[in-house]
């Protein structure tokens, strides 16, 4: 079923306007998209090939230890980063790229 042109051209105006009244949370949530892949890159750059404590990524990227939980979580929960053995009392995490199969079942 094919749509009508006058109801095509309408449902495009509705966008348009939708668009125009939503301009400033649009670019809020575009900002924050932009600051949050910013700070993955960051994080990820500190983790290096032989991963660190959230101690020490906190003092790498001058990040409160409290958000980088939070996004190391996230990172673990999608498979981009995986929780080594510990080293002292925190856990020491590394990318996942980084690990080889079997080093990972180790952990």
């Amino acid at each position: 079923m094919m749509e009508n042109s006058p109801e095509k051209e309408a449902r495009k105006e509705a966008m348009k306007a939708l668009r125009k009244a939503r301009k400033k949370q649009i670019a809020a949530a575009s900002a924050k998209l932009k600051e949050q892949t910013r700070t993955i890159k960051v994080i990820k750059k500190a983790l290096g090939a032989d991963g660190a404590t959230v101690p020490a990524l906190a003092e790498q990227t001058g990040m409160p230890s409290a958000e980088l939980f939070w996004y190391l979580a996230a990172l673990k929960k999608y498979g981009e980063v995986i929780e080594g053995n510990k080293d002292g009392a925190y856990f020491r995490y590394k990318l996942a790229a980084e690990v080889a199969p079997q080093e990972e079942a180790s952990d």
